[in-house]
Formats: C-alpha cells, structure tokens, sequence
C-alpha cells in the first residue's frame, strides 16, 4: 500500500488550519498542522512532509523564515507559500528563500488541492522554477 503524502499546513488562523486539513484529508494526503512557526519546526524536526503549506503573517515569526529554515532541513521539500500579502517584497523575499510555488489568498481551494493532487514534488525541485498562482480572477468576483 502506498502512504499518503504528507502536507505540514502552517497557519495562525485556526479555521484555516481546520478547513485546509480536512480539504487535505478528503484528497488522500496526511498531515500535520502548526499554528506557529515554532510548532511548524518541531513537527518537522520529527516528521518528514513532501510539501509545506505556509502562511507568512504569524504570531512569532515569519512564515518566510520557517520556509528558509525548512530548506535547511530538507531541500526536497516543495514549499508552497500562502499569504494575504500580495506584493513584490513579501514575493521577491519567499523566492530568493527558494520557495517553489506563492499563492495569494483568498485563493480558491479547489486551485489549490488540484494543485496538491498534480503535484510531482521530485519534478518542483528538479526544475527549480518559482510559480505564483495568480488569483486576479478570484479578487475581481469579490
């Protein structure tokens, strides 16, 4: 039987943590959640996760800097950066800690999990291409 991919989901927002998860779960992956950047390093300082859903805004650090940090660690990690801040600071910053893909929320969470579920982790790294899922779209409906 194979495992279920592990998706560690970083978020200060605890309805966003909870629906995220579930979402996961309902897809076939696992995964951990952490609503700080220091939960986050613990768990994967145990844990081995294929990708890593974080949000930049949190109570003790940057989620940019747990993103850094979590490269140190695994560099097969697809890092996947989901935050309010739509700039070109916040998104030159999460690129040059080699994030692989930045998406900005609101985002669609079926964009998302489609994402997750086409996702070639080994593929991400190998190409080492930084993605943003734009969500221009979503912003002019609202």
């Amino acid at each position: 039987m194979i495992s279920p991919r592990r998706v560690l989901i970083l978020d200060d927002d605890e309805g966003n943590r909870v629906l995220l998860d579930v979402a996961i779960r309902t897809r076939g992956f696992s995964g951990d959640c952490a609503g700080t950047g220091k939960q986050a390093l613990a768990l994967a300082s145990q844990n081995s996760f294929e990708i890593a859903l974080l949000d930049v805004n949190l109570p003790d650090m940057s989620g940019l800097e747990v993103a850094r940090k979590l490269r140190e660690q695994d560099p097969n990690v697809v890092i996947i950066i989901a935050t309010i801040e739509d700039d070109d600071t916040t998104l030159k910053r999460a690129q040059a800690y080699d994030c692989d893909i930045y998406m900005v929320k609101p985002f669609d969470l079926d964009t998302l999990l489609n994402l997750l579920a086409t996702l070639d982790a080994a593929e991400v790294r190998r190409r080492h291409e930084f993605t943003v899922v734009d969500n221009a779209a979503l912003r002019r409906r609202r």
